[in-house]
């Protein structure tokens, strides 16, 4: 049994028991003793305090999950009991998928933490059966690694599992010409939407559409389609009415329109906007053989919002620059260069040019700002509607962080846009610079006495 299987049922047990998930502790705590580590190993690892770990939170989690699960837990045993525990929670039911096509899936034979994710889309997609679901995040968060490994876990609920990526924007009747064909076994060669659904009520199907936001437009507010691609829009919201067994599940950098007019409450549409993770970003500092204390390592991860794909970037760097030494390249305070910088790029090249305004204002100010705030800063003025439109828009992009009214941005964000505003004012200076040599040029050719 992996880890993942043993931390779903720990989490499913403890969660039945008092109402609440395993705690980033507890699962480091967890993680620990299933791989036989030391508590000096586990306090490396965590960023807790060896003291911490043995004599306070220890103690009290091995209770915790001996009374979820009736039998006394503790390091030694832990593989025994969970491993009890594996059978009778599975479902006799299963199916065994008939077909299962991972298409461009990625590889999560190394995927780490993402607990609670985890146990929500399990239940969104089993329990609730939900019909469309929406993974929203920046790019890089990690929202197909977590689509996959999910998908993996639970391929065995149903009879059809198919894996499309969109990042190279297909039409939508070369996607149907692949789904109905696979769905059907070959039976049906329609590429209609309406085929699509009859084989999706006919089977329980699993769909997995990788990169929705390569066929979402750029320059305007957030999840609206290009003009070739709205016939997609359609799809998704047939899919999310339409009574059926099956679950289509998105990765996107951005929500798209359809999905948030028709999620909320416990409906069978939703989306999970997904944020950095502590546990996979501090394994990955682990991995890359990065050097620094417990501090410097929560540092790295915080300054870039717990990005796997920044924080794996930025590793790269931090070994072949200055030795794998974290706390030399925090001495810098550069943290916008190479491929971060690309990174972001791509994103804030996709904002309409008031959302890319709201963005710099933010930036600027460097803190927590409530929309009032925000709109007595911004010049030149926007109207009130507008600015609450923006706002919206840069949150279904995960562009922004929202707490009790106010926004603000990662640090990594504002490091970058604050470059973006200094390489800008460096070329208005270099213009005027170079008008003002050519303006002598002409006045000396005019000249030529003086």
């Amino acid at each position: 049994m992996e880890f993942e299987q043993a931390l779903a049922i720990a989490n499913h047990a403890v969660n039945k028991k008092i109402a609440r998930p395993l705690t980033e502790v507890e699962i480091a705590l967890l993680f620990g003793a299933w791989n036989s580590l030391t508590y000096d190993r586990i306090s490396e690892r965590s960023g807790y305090s060896i003291n911490y770990l043995q004599r306070d939170i220890g103690p009290k989690f091995w209770l915790i999950l001996s009374d979820a699960l009736g039998h006394k837990v503790n390091k030694k045993n832990l593989h025994g009991i969970l491993t009890q525990y594996h059978a009778p929670i599975s479902n006799p039911q299963l199916q065994i998928p008939s077909s299962i096509d991972w298409g461009e899936a990625m590889d999560v034979s190394t995927f780490c933490g993402r607990v609670e994710e985890i146990e929500k889309l399990t239940q969104w997609i089993i329990q609730d059966r939900c019909r469309l679901i929406a993974l929203v995040g920046m790019g890089g968060i990690g929202k197909s690694a977590l689509a996959a490994k999910v998908s993996q876990l639970l391929q065995k609920q149903f009879e059809f599992v198919l894996w499309r990526s969109l990042r190279n924007a297909p039409t939508l009747d070369t996607l149907l010409s692949e789904l109905v064909p696979f769905l059907s076994k070959g039976q049906d060669t329609q590429a209609k939407t309406e085929r699509l659904l009859y084989w999706l009520r006919t089977h329980r199907c699993l769909v997995i559409l990788d990169n929705q936001d390569t066929i979402l437009k750029a320059g305007d507010c957030a999840g609206y389609y290009q003009p070739d691609f709205t016939n997609y829009g359609e799809l998704f919201q047939l899919l999310g009415e339409s009574s059926h067994q099956s679950c289509i599940l998105l990765t996107s950098r951005e929500k798209s329109a359809e999905v948030a007019i028709l999620e909320g409450g416990n409906g069978s549409v939703r989306s999970l906007c997904l944020k950095g993770s502590w546990e996979g970003s501090l394994a990955l500092i682990e991995s890359n053989g990065l050097v620094g204390t417990n501090a410097q390592k929560r540092q790295l991860c915080e300054v870039y919002g717990c990005n796997p794909l920044a924080l794996k970037m930025v590793a790269t760097s931090i070994q072949s620059l200055f030795d794998g030494e974290i706390g030399t390249f925090l001495q810098e305070e550069t943290l916008v260069f190479n491929g971060i910088r690309r990174l972001l790029d791509r994103q804030f090249e996709r904002l309409s040019s008031m959302e890319q305004t709201i963005m710099y204002w933010l930036a600027i100010n460097q803190e927590w700002m409530t929309i009032a705030e925000l709109q007595a800063d911004i010049v030149p003025a926007i109207s009130h509607a507008s600015l609450l439109e923006c706002l919206e828009s840069l949150t279904w992009r995960s562009l922004i962080e929202q707490r009790a009214g106010k926004y603000t941005q990662q640090p990594v964000v504002i490091e970058y846009l604050i470059d973006c505003l200094i390489r800008q004012f460096a070329g208005v200076m270099e213009i005027a610079e170079t008008q003002k040599a050519i303006l002598q040029g002409l006045g000396a050719m005019a000249n030529p006495n003086n």
